[in-house]
């Protein structure tokens, strides 16, 4: 083991929680602009399973690939709305040309200078089930007629001061009404 190799995981556990506090303030940042409640989250890249000594390394970074969802439920109005933030695209791209990698092959990963961090914005009428990740890896956005909900995929660099996040914020806006979907920007002050 290197010498310098605890003081650099240190460092970098102290980046960690760094970025995931500024991650959770964007999202409850997110939630309160369109004023509709966070639900509930979870993680999508993980085998979700108890926290065993013999479970993947990715059961304990949750937060790699996560959707955070948020519900609004009125009077014959109920709306879905999740972000889901994909750390590192890297798999996604590598698994559309060679099906056969794992998630657990990180070295046939996509390099991570080549790969992105991406926030994936969903809305639309409750219970959709689809494979969100593989079509935004895809498609930069989409409208799935079948199950209603619209999709659009961001760079997290869009995001990191409040004047760009109200920007990406009334896209999805404007690109969720084109679709009937009731998704709006509340008036702060």
């Amino acid at each position: 083991m290197k010498e310098n190799l605890p003081l650099e995981i240190r460092k970098a556990y102290r980046l960690l929680f760094d970025y995931q506090r500024r991650i959770l303030n964007l999202i409850q940042f997110i939630g309160s602009t369109y004023n509709i409640p966070y639900k509930k989250g979870k993680p999508l890249f993980s085998s979700r399973g108890t926290n065993r000594l013999d479970n993947w390394a990715w059961d304990w970074i949750y937060m790699y690939c996560y959707e955070f969802h948020f519900q609004r439920n009125e009077e014959d109005d109920t709306l879905w709305f999740s972000v889901i933030l994909k750390n590192d695209s890297g798999y996604f791209e590598s698994n559309l040309e060679d099906s056969s990698i794992d998630r657990l092959d990180i070295e046939k990963f996509k390099d991570v200078e080549k790969s992105s961090t991406d926030l994936i914005f969903m809305a639309g009428e409750p219970n959709w089930n689809f494979d969100i990740l593989k079509e935004a890896t895809i498609n930069e956005s989409g409208y799935i007629e079948e199950q209603k909900v619209f999709y659009k995929k961001y760079a997290l660099e869009n995001f990191f001061t409040e004047e760009n996040t109200l920007i990406q914020l009334k896209d999805f806006e404007n690109n969720c009404l084109k679709h009937s979907i009731p998704l709006k920007i509340i008036d702060k002050i």
